[in-house]
């Protein structure tokens, strides 16, 4: 009796079936990864141009680790971005696709979650167009100090997520409202 082995396209259609099902809590996790880790190399002041050099002179990250700066901050960086946006890519999936009367309150509050992070990076944090010098926060002249491409990266995501965000909630406000026609009509 030969044992049972899977095809490769049933453990494709396995893994994509559980990316399907999980794809709220894999795309949080993903997005918190990426906003986490990218955070604290931005905020301890390393720069894509401080790849390879010893950054010991620099305030350290938040996550104390064993290995040297050197190498965890373009490790922490080079791992964030892909989470950020395919964390970003699955709840964006998620709120946009399959909008229906009986999955309206999960998805809302998905987009929710999507519209304010998504608006509070674009008029808070981004400002691509303006001069590093005028910035207000440290924060904001650390991003735009790595380079014209990771900064318009992150204010294109930033858009993306809000527009996305907005239109799934207006459609799930949209779905509420025909679902409970009273409370519409009473205002």
């Amino acid at each position: 009796m030969q044992p049972n082995r899977m095809q490769p396209n049933q453990y494709g259609s396995r893994i994509s079936g559980y990316i399907n099902k999980h794809k709220v809590s894999l795309g949080l996790f993903l997005a918190a990864y990426g906003v986490f880790y990218l955070a604290s190399v931005i905020m301890s002041e390393w720069r894509i141009t401080d790849w390879g050099t010893d950054t010991t002179t620099y305030p350290p990250l938040v996550v104390n680790t064993i290995l040297p700066r050197s190498i965890i901050a373009p490790l922490f960086f080079v791992t964030s971005i892909p989470a950020l946006i395919i964390g970003a890519t699955l709840l964006s999936l998620y709120c946009s696709r399959g909008l229906s009367s009986l999955t309206v309150e999960n998805r809302e509050r998905v987009s929710i979650i999507l519209t304010a992070f998504g608006f509070g990076y674009v008029v808070i944090g981004a400002w691509p167009l303006g001069s590093i010098v005028n910035f207000p926060w440290e924060w904001q002249k650390q991003i735009a100090n790595n380079g014209s491409l990771f900064t318009w990266g992150l204010y294109i995501l930033g858009i993306v997520v809000l527009f996305v965000g907005a239109i799934s909630l207006y459609r799930c406000s949209k779905i509420y409202h025909q679902k409970h026609p009273e409370f519409y009509l009473e205002q």
